[in-house]
């Protein structure tokens, strides 16, 4: 059996979660390939990167084709339809808001050798252009497994709606489109192409049960179940490991305790940076030191004397900024089920974030606090008590183990993928 795996990118949460599952499936005898819209590591085996402009054997006339088009979009004399976020009916200024992806690319994946030939497509994170809902949806003949890694595939192009339920009736109100009504009309494109595809062909698998109840209640997916399977890790690599060991290796301070936080960017508002700084300006007298992973940490307050590690793509490297923390701290405002609280867990560091998406199925009083939403008095209180506290850190390792194996979650998707 050939399983294809789709996500737009070899970087983030869902592509790691793409490449947990799609190594570990290599590992137990399954033909898996991962096709990507882009490379950014060489380490992944059997990982093919799309050449949009090669699908169709005129690279050099699609290449013009496009550039035309492109030319004629930001004009205005056509339909915007780039995935970029340069997009005319894209606000430049979100509030906050995080992306906006349109249903639309200007290239057939069905095209793609590898997809022609796969018994099983498992898409990923398929937005900003991986796939075109009307013709990848209308022309698919073949099974297809979603995983949802956040809402975009039942709104009209978010990918997270806070408190918004409209997707329940039909278009999320889009605060991120110059002109809202537009939200009407990606929707619409989007659940057309759903309609053609039967319940009996298309398998929809959530990380979290926040996640699978929403894509149920969505108009985009009533009708159609959607399991929970959650994301696989190498639990070879994040394990529990010695914590003055883990400190001395990245040169952390020793008479301190490690309060660490990472994002892809620590300043996405998301990710609650705004929360996080002025609670470490509270416990400043109590002897902790923040460690941020991710970009941008350079641009913090210089007065919170932040460890800026950056980037940090190796994964056994990455493994022990969490075994030298004394604690992970994620103040999110909206989140699926996070990679890096499972992470923290595997490693046996306790975890403190709001309780909000999926993220109270991870945390309770074994392996960390939870604060109420931008609750700011709450995240340092729950801090403050897991500093405070004796944790069991092989008990917290060892229960993560059990449910984010990734030979584990391999196994539950080879159940599902039709034989």
């Amino acid at each position: 059996m050939k399983v294809v795996h789709l996500n737009t990118s070899d970087f983030g949460g869902a592509a790691m979660a793409a490449i947990n599952l799609h190594v570990a499936l290599l590992e137990q005898g399954v033909d898996s390939h991962l096709l990507t819209l882009n490379r950014t590591r060489n380490d992944v085996p059997k990982h093919t990167v799309i050449d949009p402009f090669g699908l169709n054997g005129r690279p050099g006339w699609d290449r013009l084709r496009y550039k035309v088009r492109r030319a004629l979009e930001v004009s205005g004399l056509v339909e915007d339809r780039s995935n970029t976020p340069l997009n005319r009916e894209i606000r430049s200024a979100r509030d906050g808001h995080e992306i906006f992806t349109l249903p639309y690319s200007w290239f057939d994946v069905l095209k793609h050798p590898l997809v022609a030939s796969a018994d099983v497509i498992h898409l990923h994170w398929v937005g900003y252009g991986l796939i075109d809902h009307r013709r990848f949806f209308g022309r698919v003949a073949k099974p297809l497994v979603w995983t949802l890694h956040d809402m975009n595939p039942f709104t009209a192009g978010s990918h997270h709606t806070d408190d918004d339920l409209s997707f329940r009736q039909g278009p999320d109100r889009s605060p991120q489109l110059r002109r809202p009504h537009m939200a009407k009309r990606y929707w619409r494109y989007k659940y057309e192409a759903m309609m053609k595809v039967p319940n009996e062909r298309l398998h929809l698998v959530s990380p979290s049960n926040w996640l699978a109840h929403h894509a149920r209640e969505s108009a985009m997916f009533r009708g159609r179940d959607c399991i929970v399977i959650g994301n696989g890790f190498d639990t070879a690599v994040f394990k529990l490991q010695d914590r003055r060991a883990a400190k001395e290796l990245w040169g952390l301070p020793l008479d301190k305790r490690i309060v660490l936080f990472n994002a892809l960017d620590v300043d996405n508002p998301r990710k609650g940076m705004q929360f996080l700084v002025p609670a470490m300006r509270i416990l400043a007298e109590s002897g902790v030191q923040l460690v941020c992973v991710g970009g941008k940490g350079s641009t913090l307050p210089s007065d919170l004397n932040a460890i800026d590690l950056g980037y940090v793509t190796d994964s056994a490297k990455l493994a022990l900024t969490y075994a030298a923390a004394d604690l992970f701290v994620l103040p999110s405002l909206a989140e699926n089920l996070p990679n890096t609280i499972a992470e923290a867990h595997l490693c046996g560091t306790p975890v403190v974030a709001f309780r909000v998406g999926g993220i109270p199925e991870q945390v309770d009083e074994t392996n960390g606090r939870l604060a109420e939403l931008k609750d700011l008095q709450g995240l340092v209180n729950a801090m403050r008590d897991v500093l405070a506290g004796t944790w069991d850190h092989p008990a917290i390792a060892v229960k993560a183990a059990e449910r984010y194996d990734r030979r584990h979650v391999a196994r539950y998707y080879r159940q599902l993928y039709p034989q």
